[in-house]
């Protein structure tokens, strides 16, 4: 799933990171999370904790607002790195409340989860995608995981997490990849699927160009400009 490119030099970043402020199944919080990257010499990170049932359950005497605040607060506290030259992005792993499957989501604004987020869980991935299939880039997070996940609708995605690392899931990459062999027009991506310290930096993306913003890397995927990170 390498696209061969070649540079001098080329940009570290991991898709798919959680912390445990917002995802309890985290254990590290998101100062751990940086100083472990910083350590692995990546240059960013998308933060893309947990948005389902059990986000709405914990969060349940919070008004919208305060939700998204609580969403929001660890990339927000990452983001302090970036006098270090650290990237980080607003990603998120989202599933709907009739879908058990996982889907990443990249391109958002902290804008956009405040005015409309609060719909997302009780839709489906179909209208969430003919909603924001031009705004958005939404791939399947895991999509053969031993006993969580199923290969979704491809006709409602941009990609499928090609390689995802996570030590403790049997996450069936060797599935995924042969669906993206036969379709080639879709997105594979790479994530360590971090929550643990052992998780940290197994994965990822290297990246011609440094990304200075959240929608460079919606370029990068248009343009195939990357390579994904085996284990």
């Amino acid at each position: 799933m390498e696209s061969g490119l070649k540079a001098e030099k080329m940009w570290r970043y991991d898709l798919h990171v959680h912390t445990s402020e917002v995802s309890p199944c985290g254990q590290m919080n998101v100062h751990e999370v940086v100083d472990a990257y910083l350590e692995k010499k990546y240059d960013g990170i998308w933060i893309a904790n947990h948005f389902h049932k059990e986000f709405l359950e914990r969060t349940l005497e919070m008004e919208w607002k305060e939700k998204i605040d609580f969403y929001l607060q660890p990339v927000r506290e990452a983001r302090k790195y970036a006098v270090n030259g650290f990237f980080t992005g607003l990603g998120m792993e989202l599933r709907f409340l009739s879908d058990p499957n996982d889907y990443l989501i990249f391109g958002l604004t902290e804008e956009l989860l405040y005015r409309e987020a609060k719909e997302w869980l009780y839709m489906d991935l179909e209208s969430f995608y003919k909603r924001y299939k031009d705004e958005l880039i939404i791939i399947q997070a895991h999509p053969n995981r031993e006993d969580s996940s199923y290969p979704a609708d491809i006709n409602y995605l941009h990609g499928m997490e090609a390689i995802n690392t996570s030590p403790r899931h049997d996450s069936g990459n060797e599935k995924t990849q042969k669906i993206l062999i036969l379709n080639p027009w879709m997105i594979p991506t790479a994530g360590s699927d971090s929550h643990r310290p052992e998780d940290v930096g197994r994965s990822g993306i290297l990246t011609l160009e440094e990304i200075k913003e959240e929608t460079q890397l919606i370029q990068v995927f248009k343009k195939r400009a990357y390579r994904l990170i085996p284990n």
